[in-house]
């Protein structure tokens, strides 16, 4: 949903829960990769005409999804990696084109702080993004 309204035009979303990919399918994702069922980056770049995409997001934090996130990149796209890493991460040289690619990789989690809490609540306040579909359960106060 945010990157649609950031403006891109062809979203992939990545994962091996159905419902998660019905949920992506309904919050704005146009295209949805069940890992177990197809390789994610032949995916993505066969959808590209092997041109890749601008922007990755890695929000995994492991070894194989970062990896895959620098294979589909065009040359000078992004790797945003908000992915939390227990263990030791390596820049495999030829998913990074040797350096070539003119990648961009951004490492940060949760920029922006107080900032960023309220250009998302601008954005949820201005009804251009509705996360009901987000909401499975309601629970009254009075049942704590």
């Amino acid at each position: 949903m945010g990157a649609k309204l950031l403006g891109a035009t062809q979203i992939f979303a990545v994962d091996g829960v159905p419902e998660r990919l019905a949920m992506s399918r309904e919050l704005g994702a146009d295209v949805t990769i069940n890992y177990k069922e197809r390789d994610p980056v032949q995916a993505v770049l066969e959808a590209t005409g092997g041109r890749g995409v601008d922007v990755a997001i890695e929000a995994l934090g492991t070894q194989a999804t970062f990896e895959s996130c620098l294979r589909v990149l065009r040359p000078g796209g992004v790797l945003s990696s908000l992915g939390v890493y227990s263990g030791k991460l390596t820049l495999p040289l030829d998913a990074f084109a040797a350096g070539l690619g003119d990648h961009i990789v951004v490492t940060t989690l949760c920029p922006g702080g107080k900032e960023r809490m309220r250009r998302l609540m601008n954005v949820l306040a201005s009804r251009r993004a509705d996360l009901r579909p987000l909401v499975t359960h309601r629970f009254p106060l009075e049942k704590n």
